[in-house]
């Protein structure tokens, strides 16, 4: 979503997530933890979607539209309000949503699916060993798929224990309720979040209202109050950038990956929900170039395309090489 919103071209190729291509070397080179997104930009390698993101937003400014917004007041409450929505567990909020099915109302796909349900739950027994397996075919990489491991021990409270999921969903509606209370304060309706133009922050709100949605939880977290943040997200659906990220989740092949034992550890809230991005380009071509990883389950593909020259004038800076 945010490359679209950014008007940026970028090429696709497919992993065959069904059988593990994340933790194949060559992508534990790119991400040891066998995560997506990865961004990599000649021998540097960038993880974390927010911190890709960020990269895109600092390196394509002058020539290419902006995710945050002018202002330093406006740029400071996009700031607040995209570390709230950051600090939003949507990896547990599935897991606990599939594990508890008395707090949810009408699942979308693929949750709907008994299968897909069956195997989220089967999953969440198994997926410390399948890291642990993991880690003893990759020792290079034992540290951090152990790191992980530990970190989903850490987070487990939240999908095993009914109580603890309770002040998860809690703590959802409590920045949800923020959100409200700033879509409130517009007194023009054409504002998004914070600002007249789409932000990071409503990249990470947007993405994050389409993952309530699907799990069922939208009765709970908007349409018995909230109705703002209901709005917002019915306006979102027609935003051509938002329409193709959650467009890839109805690819061929798409649902049956989603409920995978290896992909549903790296969902999560991410502007570029369906996959994961590098980045890189040629020595030689000032242009550069962009790439999804997608968990697609399908076979692997690629095509590249070309980013446009900016604007007269513009420059397109890059990271150093180290």
């Amino acid at each position: 979503m945010a490359l679209t919103q950014k008007h940026m071209k970028f090429r696709t190729s497919m992993i065959d997530i069904h059988k593990g291509k994340q933790y194949t070397k060559s992508f534990l080179a790119l991400n040891p933890r066998g995560e997506v997104p990865v961004l990599v930009d000649d021998v540097r390698h960038i993880p974390d979607s927010n911190k890709i993101i960020d990269y895109i937003e600092d390196n394509f400014r002058d020539g290419w539209p902006r995710l945050s917004p002018e202002g330093l007041e406006l740029k400071h409450r996009c700031e607040q309000l995209n570390t709230q929505l950051n600090s939003l567990n949507v990896e547990a909020l599935i897991f606990g949503a599939v594990n508890f099915d008395d707090v949810v109302s009408n699942p979308k796909p693929p949750y709907n699916n008994q299968k897909c349900r069956s195997d989220i739950k089967d999953l969440i027994v198994h997926r410390c060993s399948i890291l642990r397996g993991e880690a003893k075919r990759n020792p290079q990489h034992t540290d951090a798929l152990m790191l992980k491991m530990n970190e989903i021990d850490r987070d487990a409270k939240f999908w095993l224990n009914r109580d603890t999921y309770e002040s998860l969903l809690i703590h959802f509606e409590r920045v949800l309720d923020e959100c409200e209370a700033e879509l409130t304060s517009h007194e023009d309706s054409s504002w998004w979040l914070c600002s007249p133009s789409i932000t990071i922050a409503d990249i990470n709100l947007a993405l994050t209202l389409h993952h309530i949605w699907q799990l069922g939880l939208e009765r709970r977290m908007w349409e018995r109050s909230r109705l703002n943040v209901m709005r917002y997200y019915q306006r979102m659906l027609r935003v051509n950038s938002f329409q193709k990220a959650i467009s890839m989740s109805e690819e061929k092949g798409f649902l049956d990956s989603l409920y995978n034992p290896y992909l549903l550890g790296f969902l999560g809230t991410s502007a570029l929900i369906g996959g994961g991005l590098y980045y890189w380009h040629k020595q030689g071509n000032a242009i550069p170039t962009f790439g999804i990883l997608g968990y697609l389950g399908l076979e692997e593909t690629s095509a590249e395309v070309k980013i446009p020259k900016p604007q007269t004038g513009a420059t397109v800076r890059t990271a150093p090489k180290s």
